[in-house]
């Protein structure tokens, strides 16, 4: 952002993989970034049973039994 403009408030929903890297990258980018998310970050969701994986072709979790 320019040194003149004035930081702008963004909410991103999810603390994730993605999400908390999306959150990282707009901090960096002078944003202030809120992140939400019903649990602890990283505690639940398909985060947590992939182990952090992004795996697209997959629908299961890596952590799966079977």
């Amino acid at each position: 952002m320019d040194d003149g403009a004035k930081s702008c408030a963004v909410g991103v929903v999810g603390a994730g993989i993605v999400g908390v890297a999306l959150a990282f990258l707009l901090s960096r980018r002078d944003f202030v970034v809120t992140l939400l998310d019903r649990d602890a970050p990283g505690r639940a969701g398909p985060s947590f049973g992939n182990a952090g994986h992004i795996a697209g072709s997959e629908i299961f979790p890596i952590s799966n039994p079977g």
